[in-house]
């Protein structure tokens, strides 16, 4: 359209209306979008079976809230009904979320048995269990800190194999945790992790 413009031609209507689609629908999914690079550090949002459902409410979510917006700046009106239909998906989103614990372990096994099954797991848990659940506990009791770090919990099996990748990179391949290694892990153990971990990774693929 551009190059149309320069040359002095009539540009093809039918792009403009296509790009104004298009900047209508990035307008709506930003909220979404963000929400979703962010929804890593919230369990709520993916530690269930019912993970891509709840995705998808939290689209419909950003879009009610989004074109309640969206009216109010062009002043067509404020829909307050939007809030409430919000406000009422993320009361879904809380029960999907709350939905079946064991059932959501078991699946979280089943999909890492690679991790779980590995002859080196055991050693992992008590390493990690020994040297750094003392802070990621959903109550640490180490002095000074009062909330597990970023809201990751390492005192389970279940949580130790969610958390495997972490725990490679955090503690296995670099020595950032425990921080200033307060919790005096060996150079051994954490050639243990790594070990465990490429392994895993080699017979899950």
């Amino acid at each position: 359209m551009v190059k149309d413009l320069k040359a002095g031609r009539t540009p093809a209507a039918h792009l403009g209306a296509q790009a104004k689609q298009r900047s209508l629908h990035n307008n709506y999914l930003t909220l979404p979008v963000i929400f979703l690079m962010l929804s890593v550090h919230y369990p709520l949002a993916f530690a269930t079976q019912f993970n891509w459902l709840i995705a998808s409410i939290i689209f419909l979510i950003g879009v009610l809230i989004r074109h309640y917006f969206n009216s109010k700046h062009a002043r067509i009106g404020k829909p307050n009904w939007t809030w409430f239909l919000a406000l009422a998906l993320f009361v879904v989103i809380i029960w999907l979320s709350s939905f079946s614990k064991q059932n959501t372990e078991a699946i979280i096994l089943n999909e890492s048995s690679a991790f779980y099954q590995n002859e080196k797991f055991s050693e992992v848990n008590d390493i990690v269990l020994s040297r750094c659940s003392m802070c990621h506990t959903k109550e640490p009791f180490y002095e000074g800190v009062g909330r597990a770090p970023k809201d990751i919990i390492l005192d389970s099996e279940v949580d130790i194999v969610k958390y495997a990748k972490v725990i490679a990179l955090q503690s296995g391949y670099s020595s950032a945790m425990p921080p200033g290694n307060i919790t005096y892990m060996e150079d051994s153990e954490r050639q243990i992790i790594v070990k465990w971990y490429l392994e895993s990774v080699d017979n899950k693929s």
